[in-house]
């Protein structure tokens, strides 16, 4: 499916904002209510958006401790039952395929170090083929953001360079 302006327009709207309205949205981009609902719909059958949810403040909810995991395995047969094992684990919000010594990094949220402690021996050390994990622990985080960069940024003032006048 290939996507317009208006699309990648709607879509940054939704990224950003997943309550806002259609109607909202039609008079942001110059369309009808329906043909904005037509192209979302359009998106979600073509897997462009896979769904809506609420963004919730892990801190919040009990859960301040963020750990990079990297997993080794025995072998690449145990691959699918490792990935499908980590599907039924909701505190392992990320698993990534790498190159290098470990083969996966996850990203794990807890309550707090003893925990986390217990989750990798009891869940991650328990899946099968699993043979070596090393843990890293977030001090603090930066950044944490969900937005795509679909829309070319605007350059801030500071660079921006004022144009030289003329000699």
């Amino acid at each position: 499916m290939s996507i317009d302006e208006i699309d990648l327009r709607i879509l940054d709207m939704l990224q950003r904002n997943g309550k806002l309205s259609q109607a909202r949205i039609a008079g942001a981009v110059g369309l009808t209510t329906p043909s904005v609902n037509e192209r979302i719909k359009k998106m979600e059958r073509h897997g462009m958006i896979r769904g809506f949810v609420a963004l919730l403040d892990h801190e919040k909810m009990g859960l301040p401790l963020t750990a990079y995991v990297d997993v080794s395995l025995e072998h690449p047969r145990f691959e699918k039952g490792f990935v499908d094992d980590l599907e039924k684990l909701l505190a392992v919000q990320e698993c990534h395929y790498l190159a290098g010594e470990f083969g996966y990094r996850l990203k794990v949220k807890a309550a707090d170090p003893a925990a986390l402690a217990d989750f990798l021996q009891r869940r991650v050390m328990g899946i099968k083929g699993v043979t070596r994990i090393q843990a890293q622990i977030s001090l603090s985080s930066k950044k944490d953001s969900t937005l795509l960069p679909l829309i070319p940024e605007k350059p801030e003032a500071k660079d921006v360079k004022e144009p030289k006048e003329p000699k």
